[in-house]
């Protein structure tokens, strides 16, 4: 059995012909798979999974005999056909040298070396130390919200499992790419894409659960009174109490896909289509604004009440707590990456322009790093200046970048890719240790240590889109596409 980390190859075929593909291999005794699968990404696009195969192998039977074979004798070659033979071959060997060199692309030796999926690759500058520094503010209590904090950090105050010992699953009615949350009473929330909201105790049974008529994107927020918010692709936001019973509901004119954020003056802000809303816990509308293009992302919300939102018009989007626009920021392509919001006011994004983009509090471009595949996944912040952004296709992988300058400290591949549509679409989570969690399309959750170690991976039976979560006691949630909810605890 192949050991933790280890590259293996086989040869797979795509209809039409054999070619070798590597893939890491997760320390278990389950064969390398790869399926077909639909993605979460707002496209919703079909992709055609790899179908491995072992190429034939001609094999000559033998028929024992009970007379001895001698095989013929083979004159040994003289000694100046000996002489010939050699110099032949180093010959042939200096004019092979000769081809490659004059054959040779000049700036090979300027690229970064491309790394096997599942190893980690330090960058120039020395990893981040095992122990990470103190220097993060720590969101306290269940992550009742999106990324566990209006910010959008995806920090977490508590450590996450040691090992991945599966505590617990439970099947929904769809595919699962949003979050879930944990409200005050460790009650856990999640919504799937047949169009169900799920509330389950922390050992995995059903309490109830609402249909809301379309498929939910949307991570459900928990108020301290318990209440739970969800939009939904019927083109609706609706509120729960803690044991079921609609509050009310609030139609908008496109798909509610994005999570609901609370300020810090306690209005919730939330997307639908094209459109941003601040609610009031009661439904109420108290603003809205409406962007030149879809908004799939959650609205991320600084300590001074402005509201950052991305929109597939290649904007990033400044608002004030009143509705006002501040500021807007160009990139080259849409913006599906829930911003993320450092302890300085540093707005950190990804976009489909294959970049991760760091903008001060009035707009104004720090750096940004170009990653070879899109951003869709919000980026998880760590201690000690740590970004973790998650990297679809052609090099599927999570990268560690410097907050101060963007400059890269390691990265970690997870899967084999021929398109760009494959790769990290689930947020990073770090715990109080400066752990990192995340799923990736080739149906495994992952832990990796501060310094890109993996520390272990989990099994699912499909893609891992959802973002983790951490409770209090340290049990990680998550959803996949295989329509489960999975509970990870440490013995």
């Amino acid at each position: 059995m192949p050991a933790a980390g280890r590259v293996i190859s086989r040869a797979c075929d795509v209809g039409g012909g054999g070619w070798a593909a590597t893939a890491w291999r997760p320390p278990d005794t389950r064969p390398v798979r790869w399926a077909k699968r639909e993605l979460a990404t707002p496209r919703r696009l079909g992709l055609l999974r790899f179908r491995c195969v072992h190429t034939p192998v001609a094999i000559t039977s033998h028929v024992p005999s009970d007379e001895p074979t001698t095989p013929p004798e083979r004159p040994a070659p003289s000694a100046p056909r000996r002489t010939v033979l050699l110099v032949a071959m180093w010959l042939g060997a200096a004019g092979a040298m000769l081809v490659l060199w004059l054959g040779r692309d000049d700036e090979a030796s300027l690229r970064a070396p491309a790394a096997a999926p599942g190893l980690t690759v330090p960058g120039e500058a020395a990893p981040a130390p095992t122990t990470p520094p103190d220097d993060a503010d720590w969101p306290e209590g269940p992550p009742r919200q999106f990324r566990g904090d209006r910010r959008h950090t995806g920090r977490s105050a508590y450590v996450g499992p040691r090992a991945a010992e599966l505590a617990w699953r439970h099947e929904t009615t769809g595919r699962i790419t949003a979050q879930p949350v944990v409200g005050p009473e460790g009650e856990v929330y999640v919504a799937d894409h047949g169009g169900t909201l799920h509330a389950l105790t922390p050992y995995g049974r059903e309490r109830w659960s609402r249909e809301l008529g379309g498929p939910i994107y949307s991570t459900p927020f928990v108020d301290d009174q318990g209440n739970v918010y969800v939009g939904s692709d019927a083109r609706a936001i609706s509120s729960f109490t803690s044991e079921g019973d609609l509050r009310w509901r609030l139609p908008t004119e496109g798909d509610a896909d994005t999570g609901l954020t609370q300020g810090p003056n306690g209005r919730l802000h939330v997307a639908a289509g094209a459109e941003l809303f601040a609610l009031e816990r009661d439904g109420t509308v108290r603003w809205s604004f409406r962007a030149s293009g879809k908004i799939f992302t959650t609205p991320a919300i600084a300590d001074d009440g402005t509201i950052y939102v991305g929109s597939q018009d290649d904007h990033l989007y400044a608002i004030s707590p009143d509705g006002e626009l501040r500021w807007s920021y160009r990139t080259e392509d849409d913006n599906d990456s829930s911003p993320a919001i450092g302890d300085d006011g540093t707005v950190y994004f990804g976009s489909d322009d294959r970049k991760v983009y760091a903008l001060a509090p009035d707009g104004t471009l720090r750096w940004s790093a170009a990653m070879e595949g899109m951003v869709r996944a919000p980026v998880g912040l760590g201690p000690g200046g740590a970004v973790y952004v998650g990297v679809f296709g052609p090099r599927p992988r999570v990268v560690c970048l410097d907050a101060a300058d963007g400059h890269e400290r390691w990265h970690f591949g997870v899967t084999v890719a021929d398109t760009t549509e494959i790769g990290v679409a689930s947020g990073p989570l770090v715990d109080r240790a400066g752990n990192v969690y995340f799923g990736a399309h080739d149906d495994y959750l992952y832990s990796l240590a501060p310094t890109g170690e993996l520390r272990w991976a989990f099994e699912a039976n499909a893609d891992v889109d959802s973002s983790p979560a951490l409770a209090p006691d340290g049990t990680l949630y998550f959803g996949s596409d295989d329509r489960h909810l999975y509970a990870l605890r440490a013995p």
